[in-house]
């Protein structure tokens, strides 16, 4: 469907002519049912880790997940067709980093606390080194959701530049967060609920 000519949209004379939410809703019903929680895109942004990683991970944000190239699970393996409609938050992590080994108790509780409300929790171990002591890092941790080994590729494809870093997709596979730091994880989460409660 064709958007309006945006000379009707236009809140007052001289005013910059841009389509506004509620005039789109009211020529094309429908289309704000389908919009974004405004507050995952803010927490996306406000809890992103650094500002140097925000020009590689931003333009992702809304854009379907790149393909996650896991193996050697770890407390059971997770199959592309079961994430189908669920959120799914994504750690990126490595056996040497300390940030990552101290968020493990926390993931351990959100995996948890959100499982029945169709939200998965996914390690993905890969930064290049040591990804042959996963086992033992994950059982020295405590690491109880399932996580694997990602390819370079795979951490090349999420831009991912440091350790942790944390991905959330809807339910529709799209990414609405990277980059964010731990402590954002379960209020991305929370807003997306909102948004997206489920089934």
């Amino acid at each position: 469907m064709a958007i309006p000519d945006p000379g009707i949209l236009g809140p007052f004379p001289g005013a910059p002519m841009r389509p506004c939410a509620l005039c789109l809703g009211l020529l094309m019903p429908g289309l704000l049912a389908a919009a974004e929680n405004p507050k995952v895109t803010a927490l996306a942004t406000e809890g992103h880790w650094l500002e140097s990683g925000w020009s590689a991970h931003q333009p992702m944000l809304g854009k379907p997940a790149p393909r996650l190239d896991l193996s050697g699970w770890l407390n059971g393996e997770v199959k592309p067709e079961s994430l189908k409609g669920k959120i799914v938050v994504v750690d990126f992590w490595a056996t040497w980093c300390g940030p990552c080994r101290a968020s493990i108790p926390h993931n351990n509780e959100l995996a948890q606390k959100y499982a029945d409300r169709g939200v998965l929790m996914i390690g993905a171990c890969g930064s290049g080194r040591g990804e042959e002591r996963m086992e033992d890092t994950a059982r020295a941790t405590g690491l109880a959701y399932p996580t694997a080994r990602a390819s370079a590729a795979t951490t090349a494809a999420w831009n991912v530049q440091w350790w942790p870093t944390y991905a959330v997709i809807d339910r529709n596979g799209l990414v609405r967060a990277l980059g964010i730091r731990p402590d954002y994880v379960g209020r991305v989460v929370e807003a997306l609920l909102e948004e997206q409660p489920g089934k």
